[in-house]
């Protein structure tokens, strides 16, 4: 397996160092290695989302690009491969999304990209705080020069400032909730997994149903609304043993490290025929975009978020020019938050029409002020927003078991567990605190899930009894 393409000079066997693409100053265009001008809408540019995402959004996203005549590679699920190809850049000291995003780019750059490429690797955040993502730019400056590939970026996060690495602001915004709305018809399917009469045929109709809308909005046949309207109702129709409402359900909640981990937890509660629900990528999402709004709140003396994000204090009066600039970012910011949040409304709305959709949805804003009651959310971290997810899905009761999944060196994620663990021992429902470092359990860790499983059941059934 060769992780490092370098040139070498066979007479003087030194390695040649090969210029840094990079971008203009004004963002408008690529410099490649060879010193000349790339226009964005060149053939051979490739963005790649080195973090996994799930197949649904993934289909949606890659015909969003065709769209636009973009081209895009997207990684599948964090795996031992994945890993391994890690350990020939990566210390071990790093935190799993760094380790599996490593891992991700350097198995892209083996086994997908073309030589001839012009390949951008996108991060998935790029805020600062009490978290090792503040370090990545340092850390993919380095491991660049130690890959030293030719016309190739490395953390590259779009925005404003860079142009949106050439990309269109409606294509990044339908990008993202696409990813959102593959979430949401996981959601969906997992019900489904557990209420289905006939789960094997009931699977295969929902796979059918589910390409069939998402071959028409790529081929544009039908309206995004439209066809998930028609994919709700025609969804409702397959047969189911039991109710939604009445089956026994668990939450997997956590940060951004979900994404690389929560397979075998989510596989083991649906063998269990528990409904099992991952909690949402647009938190993290909706963190990143508040960054700026906290920051410029706290800074004009404001401490909680519902105060940080009324628009009516970003006033231009008696502002000079620096401090307009910085306004009219929280303004895009807080523009596109609600934004987010609104669709993710009309996507819950409509396919709550197809019967198995059951998660309460919460507005960001909402759920900062419930963790920032415990952690305070100018921290800028991930602690305070799965503080909020534990107090709202308590408070909603729609879960019957709550794991918060966390990495052993993510230290937000331990933040959070010693946060939640004083209020999880005066609540009724099960919760359970995990550390992985990958996407596997130990036989400890699988024995807690059992008992959360049992606990589960027994809290559903009583619930159950209670509403006869």
């Amino acid at each position: 397996m060769t992780i490092i393409d370098q040139s070498r000079d066979l007479k003087t066997n030194k390695i040649e160092v090969i210029k840094q693409a990079r971008f203009s100053e004004n963002s408008k265009y690529i410099i490649d290695s060879d010193e000349q001008r790339i226009d964005f809408d060149d053939p051979r540019i490739v963005y790649v989302d080195p973090e996994p995402r799930n197949p649904y959004g993934r289909r949606l996203v890659k015909d969003l690009f065709k769209k636009y005549n973009r081209k895009i590679r997207i990684s599948e699920e964090t795996n031992t491969s994945t890993l391994q190809y890690a350990k020939k850049i990566c210390s071990g000291r790093e935190c799993l999304a760094s380790v599996a995003i490593a891992g991700a780019v350097l198995k892209d750059i083996n086994e997908y990209r073309d030589e001839n490429e012009i390949t951008i690797y996108r991060t998935p955040i790029d805020n600062h705080g009490p978290c090792q993502n503040g370090a990545w730019p340092v850390l993919w400056d380095t491991f660049a020069k130690r890959l030293n590939l030719k016309n190739t970026f490395f953390c590259a996060f779009p925005k404003y400032t860079n142009n949106y690495l050439g990309l269109n602001r409606d294509l990044l915004a339908w990008e993202n909730l696409y990813f959102i709305l593959g979430q949401y018809i996981i959601e969906a399917k997992n019900a489904l997994n557990c209420v289905a009469k006939n789960k094997g045929k009931a699977l295969e109709r929902f796979e059918e149903l589910t390409s069939e809308f998402i071959n028409n909005v790529g081929e544009r046949k039908k309206s995004l609304n439209i066809g998930l309207l028609k994919w709700a109702k025609d969804i409702a129709k397959i047969p189911l043993k039991a109710k939604v409402e009445e089956t026994p359900k668990v939450l997997i909640f956590g940060g951004l490290n979900l994404m690389f981990d929560h397979y075998p937890i989510e596989e083991y509660f649906l063998e269990k025929g528990i409904i099992t629900k991952v909690v949402d990528i647009v938190e993290t999402m909706s963190l990143i975009l508040a960054e700026s709004t906290i920051r410029y709140g706290f800074k004009k003396g404001f401490i909680s978020p519902k105060d940080q994000f009324n628009e009516q204090l970003l006033e231009f009066s008696a502002l000079n020019e620096d401090e307009r600039k910085e306004t009219l970012r929280v303004k895009r910011n807080i523009s596109a938050l609600n934004f987010l949040n609104s669709q993710c409304k009309v996507f819950r709305r409509i396919m709550r029409k197809s019967g198995l959709l059951f998660d309460s949805f919460i507005d960001f804003i909402d759920l900062f002020e419930e963790g920032n009651r415990y952690v305070s959310a100018n921290s800028v971290s991930e602690t305070p927003v799965i503080t909020g997810r534990f107090l709202h899905s308590i408070k909603e009761g729609d879960y019957d078991g709550l794991i918060n999944l966390g990495t052993f060196n993510c230290q937000p994620a331990m933040n959070s567990q010693a946060i939640i663990r004083p209020l999880a021992n005066k609540c009724d429902i099960p919760y359970a605190a995990i550390d992985c470092e990958g996407p596997w359990i130990s036989t400890n860790q699988g024995r807690l899930l059992e008992t959360i499983a049992i606990q589960a059941k027994r809290i559903r059934k009583k619930k159950n009894e209670l509403q006869l």
